[in-house]
């Protein structure tokens, strides 16, 4: 194991049907890092995260934490990191203050980190808002905010920029990168490479359930000594 390499993944399989799978998932994720896991629609890039938070149970493979084996479902695995889904559904009679606080509550975070999230996010003049009233950019927003709101070591999201403005795009990467300043672990998917060339340090790329390339950014459109788009390096 490498100094920095912090969470390895090992073999991880979810198995629904002979033609529905995903099949001998192996990497690592380091410490700190912003890790972005890309592919198309269907190339099982939720059902991994899924199984990596501990919300769907693998058909085989492992989860090692500094190099000790960890099970994904157990308490003090999940206390370790914050999930932003690829969809979370709030609901719409709540304001986005009110949706916030229950989460923090759950969590035993104070009010201050509340209003903090919240102006991250740029909601804090809006908190007052029930949920209906807000856009599915908004909504994608207050997701990202409770999961802005542990002080975890790791940050998992899903699809985070869907629904998202070019403003807030630039503003999210703006986010994750001070999040990796301050010591932490970003593991997101996208199928956007562009997002991916500009904001990760390392990619993995699946398609069909399987993971087709893992390296560093710099690696993949660096190929031969010469640049590459990080689109024709994957769709060539």
């Amino acid at each position: 194991m490498n100094s920095k390499e912090w969470i390895r993944i090992e073999g991880l399989a979810k198995h629904y049907s002979p033609t529905k799978k995903i099949t001998d998932i192996s990497f690592s994720i380091d410490k700190p890092e912003i890790f972005a896991l890309c592919g198309g629609n269907g190339a099982g890039k939720s059902t991994l995260i899924k199984m990596l938070t501990g919300i769907m149970k693998p058909t085989a493979g492992m989860v090692f934490m500094d190099g000790k084996k960890v099970e994904p479902q157990s308490k003090s695995f999940k206390k370790l990191f914050s999930y932003m889904p690829d969809e979370m559904l709030f609901p719409r009679q709540l304001t986005g203050l009110e949706v916030l606080t229950f989460f923090a509550r759950l969590r035993g975070i104070s009010d201050e980190k509340v209003t903090e999230a919240l102006h991250q996010v740029g909601l804090f003049d809006v908190r007052d808002m029930q949920i209906k009233q807000y856009s599915k950019g908004m909504q994608q927003r207050l997701s990202l905010a409770q999961a802005l709101l542990p002080d975890v070591p790791l940050r998992i999201l899903d699809e985070p920029t869907n629904g998202l403005d070019p403003l807030w795009v630039y503003r999210f990467k703006e986010i994750i990168q001070e999040e990796k300043r301050q010591g932490r672990t970003i593991f997101f998917t996208t199928h956007i490479l562009s997002l991916v060339e500009e904001l990760a340090d390392r990619a993995g790329f699946m398609q069909e359930g399987h993971l087709q390339y893992c390296d560093s950014v710099e690696s993949l459109v660096q190929k031969n000594g010469v640049y590459t788009p990080l689109e024709k390096v994957f769709f060539n």
